[in-house]
């Protein structure tokens, strides 16, 4: 198997995925939906049989990869500008017209990689441009919607807000503004979430500008470990502005969805997986996902299993999780069980206090809304157990392969999970995208 047709490969499954959920913004749509579970079944079947490539007519050189890369970054940043001026935001008028020429200014920007011969001091600074207009959209996002209609917002403002003032930020408990998804704010996230975002709460009464400091970090990681495994410079920087120019990256921004937090962990972990195989930062980071969404468990402890990671590794990325619960655990005991756990994970729990269960863009919802039933936990975690333990059993000969067994048992488990939204989506794609970045190495992983 050639490295470089594989990459192209998760490139085009990228672009497919990515298709298979924006136009409905993550919510039901059936067209969507099999679009979705051909590129996980695509997937899948590249992991267990990645000789079957040999039998698809796929490029294998490096310039149709990077002229792939380059089409998946001019319709990212198209469909930026398209999704742009959200009529809920309350300055809206204000930002709009700034925010569309910074994308239209994007587009162009990103329109001259198609050519080759360029003035060079432009050919030098365009990525600088483009970091600069991603970050500058993100800023005018938050400017724009001081109070989005959405409860993340409220929960990651006021629980570590809560957390400042001395008082358990699992006390957090009034009727939402809006009430539309979820009636009651309470905050959710797990014992690492208040504080990450207490600085930016506590300074400007906002979280948001957390995730665009999370979101220009992760875009340096990416480089970094592109030039650490010798990855084609225009390569790297191709996947830099594409994670950087997500479709919907202003409209996550604006509803404060902190999933580029596990996005900048899990790329921490795969650096280190690679630079420093047997470090304790690869636990540490997978730690720190664990700490905000416990749910993703079963997911990162396949990813190390998958990489043969060293049992500290393993203790480190659950006892992190356990030591930092440990204070508020000692507070209120049921308290923050029930907030953590039992009200993310148990479906009936989920349905009594969350409206949209049943029209979100996943299997379980298909089964809800036409049969009414709802599949209980042992029917998510049952196939979930049983893809990880094939994934384990395959043994994925490098860290590319590793990153994809953990794509695969986290689609399985928000498939039949009691919902994934836009956000879940997005980080799915992330893992793709660093997918496509560990096949474009030149060096062994």
């Amino acid at each position: 198997m050639e490295k470089t047709r594989a990459a192209i490969f998760i490139s085009l499954c990228y672009l497919l995925f990515t298709f298979g959920y924006v136009e409905s913004r993550g919510f039901y749509h059936v067209g969507e939906l099999i679009i979705l579970i051909a590129t996980y079944f695509l997937v899948t079947l590249f992991y267990f049989k990645p000789q079957f490539l040999s039998s698809l007519n796929i490029p294998s050189d490096k310039h149709s990869q990077i002229f792939i890369l380059i089409l998946i970054m001019i319709v990212n940043i198209a469909q930026v500008g398209a999704n742009l001026g959200d009529s809920a935001q309350t300055n809206w008028l204000v930002f709009s017209a700034a925010n569309r020429t910074l994308a239209g200014f994007s587009l162009v920007i990103g329109l001259t990689y198609f050519f080759k011969k360029l003035p060079q001091l432009f050919v030098k600074h365009r990525l600088l441009l483009l970091i600069f207009c991603a970050a500058i959209i993100r800023l005018f996002s938050i400017f724009s919607s001081p109070n989005p209609p959405t409860d993340i917002f409220y929960i990651l403002r006021d629980g570590p807000k809560l957390l400042f003032r001395g008082i358990n930020p699992y006390e957090l408990n009034y009727p939402s503004p809006y009430g539309v998804y979820i009636p009651t704010i309470v905050f959710h996230y797990g014992p690492l979430a208040p504080f990450v975002f207490l600085p930016s709460s506590a300074i400007f009464n906002d979280p948001r500008f957390t995730l665009i400091l999370v979101d220009l970090l992760a875009a340096f990681v990416i480089y970094r470990l592109g030039r650490h495994l010798k990855v084609d410079d225009q390569i790297t920087k191709l996947l830099v502005i594409i994670y950087l120019f997500h479709p919907f990256f202003g409209f996550m921004t604006e509803h404060a969805w902190p999933e580029p937090l596990s996005t900048l962990f899990l790329l921490l972990a795969v650096y280190f997986t690679i630079t420093r195989r047997q470090s304790i930062l690869v636990g540490t980071f997978l730690g720190f996902i664990l700490s905000i969404k416990s749910v993703y468990v079963l997911p990162l402890v396949t990813y190390l299993a998958n990489t043969r990671a060293k049992f500290y590794q393993f203790l480190l990325a659950i006892g992190i999780p356990i030591a930092l619960s440990a204070p508020f655990l000692l507070a209120n005991r049921q308290l923050f069980l029930d907030r953590t756990q039992i009200y993310v994970t148990n479906p009936e729990k989920i349905a009594t206090v969350l409206a949209p269960t049943n029209i979100s863009l996943s299997i379980s919802a298909v089964i809800l809304k036409y049969t009414h039933i709802m599949l209980p936990t042992a029917a998510v975690v049952i196939p979930g157990l049983a893809i990880s333990f094939l994934s384990i059993l395959k043994k994925s000969p490098n860290v590319s392969f590793a990153l994809l067994s953990t794509f695969i048992v986290f689609f399985t488990l928000f498939m039949l999970g009691p919902f994934v939204f836009l956000y879940n989506f997005a980080f799915l794609g992330n893992i793709l995208l660093i997918s496509i970045l560990l096949f474009s190495a030149k060096d062994k992983i």
